[in-house]
């Protein structure tokens, strides 16, 4: 069975989670309470959320060598359950990747931007300019961590947008 493993930021920086016993399944749908919950994914006591499927018979990410294109490949949200980013990464076993903004639909206007913010624990808010069909509430984001996480399942190539990270 392949297993999965869940890193939280926030004010008291990254927390690592890891839920057993775990299927695909049952990690999804504590993943999608944790997005869908105002009083957890606040934007400031948590932030963001990772996810990594781990390889065939690794339990836990600190297992994954760093150079391994496993620890490399993740979905991952910023922001609160209100407003979101998604962002996929695949690694390549060359060690090359691909960044990506998951929208909902496709872009309509290509100049449109819109800038979600976080409290990150700086001075001054994150902010990420995002194309206004790039944000998703905690409801909107659940079915793509599903999707990701049973399946193994990226949006389609319209939905993706390759970043230079």
């Amino acid at each position: 069975m392949r297993y999965f493993s869940c890193e939280t930021n926030g004010e008291d920086g990254p927390i690592e989670e890891f839920f057993m016993p775990q299927t695909p399944q049952e990690f999804a749908n504590r993943v999608a309470r944790s997005l869908t919950s105002p009083n957890f994914l606040d934007g400031k006591y948590v932030f963001s959320l990772v996810v990594w499927g781990l390889p065939e018979g690794v339990r836990h990410i600190d297992d994954v060598p760093r150079s391994s294109p496993a620890r490399g490949t993740y979905i991952q949200c910023g922001g609160s359950t209100e407003a979101m980013t998604i962002e996929i990464r695949i690694t390549h076993e060359d060690g090359s990747y691909e960044h990506y903004a998951v929208a909902r639909e496709p872009i309509a206007d290509p100049d449109a931007w819109t800038t979600v913010t976080w409290d990150n624990g700086n001075p001054e808010p994150f902010s990420l300019r995002l194309h206004p069909e790039e944000v998703f509430t905690g409801e909107q984001a659940a079915p793509v961590f599903r999707a990701y996480i049973e399946a193994g399942a990226l949006p389609p190539t319209e939905l993706l947008r390759r970043l230079d990270v």
